[in-house]
């Protein structure tokens, strides 16, 4: 649903303007997760396995045996499929390592898809604190903003871009915070960045609703 055509109706029978830019960039960054999720495009990079059953040797066979199970229900997507199956795999992974940070970050990106953001944000500050690596950082600001902590989400955002620029998660989710905050010139330069690393969703759909040129 374009955001210019966005309209409810009044108690007069009038119709309001396009929503606010908070409520709109909530709504473009749906869009965008959906679109990353059903896309299947070769740009999209998929959340990345952690040496399965045990091959690193550094984490318990067991718990990798439940991650590499939990790990299937986003089968290279970007949603999970089964986010309350993966969560009880993922408890069983981190019931056997509790400085497991992978099955942290995954299982707070399994709570995100429930909706249960407190959840989602405590296990990713887990994940980033065991491993301040920019995906994670990236992840977390993407539920900060859900939470609508546009600070925090901002902040997190910057750092993971500072740790790796071509972190195109990064560009995307920032731009969704900057439309949120009115700041349209600024959220087109980063969807730019998430499109000239490799993840053009951004863009595109920005492009399509009229947002970016």
């Amino acid at each position: 649903m374009p955001f210019t055509v966005f309209r409810s109706a009044t108690s007069t029978g009038s119709f309001e303007a396009c929503p606010p830019a908070p409520v709109r960039a909530l709504l473009f960054l749906t869009l965008l997760l959906l679109a990353s999720a059903l896309s299947g495009c070769a740009s999209q990079e998929p959340l990345k396995p952690y040496n399965p059953m045990g091959v690193s040797g550094k984490v318990s066979p067991e718990a990798e045996k439940y991650f590499a199970m939990a790990h299937v229900l986003w089968k290279g997507g970007e949603t999970c499929t089964e986010p309350e199956k993966a969560v009880a795999y993922l408890n069983k992974a981190i019931d056997l390592q509790p400085d497991y940070w992978q099955a942290f970050a995954r299982r707070g990106l399994a709570y995100s898809e429930m909706g249960l953001w407190d959840e989602a944000f405590d296990d990713l500050t887990r994940a980033v604190r065991q491993h301040p690596s920019a995906e994670n950082y990236a992840w977390r600001g993407l539920v900060a903003f859900r939470m609508g902590n546009q600070l925090g989400a901002r902040k997190d955002l910057t750092r993971s871009l500072e740790l790796d620029s071509a972190q195109h998660r990064a560009w995307n989710y920032r731009a969704a915070v900057e439309l949120a905050e009115d700041q349209i010139a600024d959220a087109c330069a980063d969807f730019a960045k998430g499109c000239s690393n490799g993840d053009c969703t951004g863009m595109e759909s920005a492009r399509r609703e009229g947002v970016c040129k």
